[in-house]
């Protein structure tokens, strides 16, 4: 049977998740550069929801701010619009896929993990390149592998044949949906990002998080949230769908000019700030 089309899947918009309303409503003001902090904290502040969980992780262990911050608009300040936009759509983007029911918990939780870690991971690397923009990063590395969790969720049938070729070829997953779909998650992700209206960096960098150098202007970050993928793959945090480390793309490497001997380093550090941040995303009220 031929496999569902691409674009036939993504144009199911009655059944793909989609992002709250605030979340969007956050994103346009935080785009907009005559917004303030107090129209952002506005639009928070009427999702008590929302609030709560933003208080909850600015006060978390994973910042580590020595004072308590206990208004919206006093982490606004501290944080920054994209940090602030990136944390709620981090919280929501949870949300959308741990409440599925056509998917197995187990299985969910442990995508999830795998993602978790890669956003910390791509974070971890940016402050250790000094990237200025790590929050990005870090939403970056969250939503990498999102073209699975659709995949999962709106193509059962194929992705049991995927999932059953990666156990008896051990090959990696993206190998197998090019067998059984004619297409990856990378695209799949792709286009659920755009449906998102999420920035082209984002976008790019998810369609080209396995081969970073064909990124252009991005391959930059499509390169560290490629070496994060790796190294959470090296630490076993969660299950990405396979069982095999994908390649290090050189030029990539090559570009991010990390020395080896800080690869433990930065092991360590992710392993320290997943175990930090888990457990505030995942128990927000």
């Amino acid at each position: 049977m031929k496999p569902p089309d691409i674009d036939r899947v993504i144009s199911r918009v009655e059944d793909l998740p989609t992002l709250p309303r605030t979340v969007l409503r956050i994103t346009e003001l935080v785009n907009d550069p005559k917004s303030s902090a107090r129209d952002l904290s506005r639009i928070i502040t009427d999702d008590q929801v929302l609030a709560a969980r933003l208080l909850k992780l600015v006060n978390s262990s994973f910042y580590g701010f020595p004072q308590r911050i206990s208004t919206i608009t006093g982490a606004i300040v501290l944080l920054g619009f994209d940090a602030i936009r990136n944390l709620l759509l981090t919280t929501s983007v949870y949300d959308l896929f741990s409440n599925r029911k056509k998917i197995s918990l187990i299985r969910q939780e442990q995508f999830w993990d795998h993602s978790l870690a890669c956003a910390v991971a791509a974070k971890v690397i940016g402050n250790h390149l000094r990237y200025d923009k790590v929050e990005e990063l870090f939403v970056a590395g969250l939503l990498h592998d999102i073209g699975k969790i659709v995949e999962m969720i709106f193509l059962s049938r194929e992705f049991k044949e995927i999932n059953r070729l990666v156990n008896d070829k051990n090959i990696l997953m993206i190998t197998a949906e090019e067998k059984v779909l004619g297409y990856g998650h990378p695209q799949v992700g792709k286009l659920l990002a755009e449906r998102w209206n999420l920035p082209p960096k984002l976008i790019h960098i998810i369609l080209h998080h396995h081969q970073p150098s064909t990124a252009g202007r991005f391959a930059f970050e499509a390169a560290i949230v490629h070496l994060a993928d790796i190294l959470c793959r090296s630490l076993n945090i969660g299950y990405p769908g396979d069982n095999k480390m994908p390649d290090l793309d050189q030029p990539a490497w090559e570009s991010l000019r990390i020395r080896p001997q800080a690869i433990e380093l930065l092991l360590e550090a992710i392993y320290k700030e997943f175990d930090d941040i888990s457990l505030f995303i995942t128990h927000t009220p």
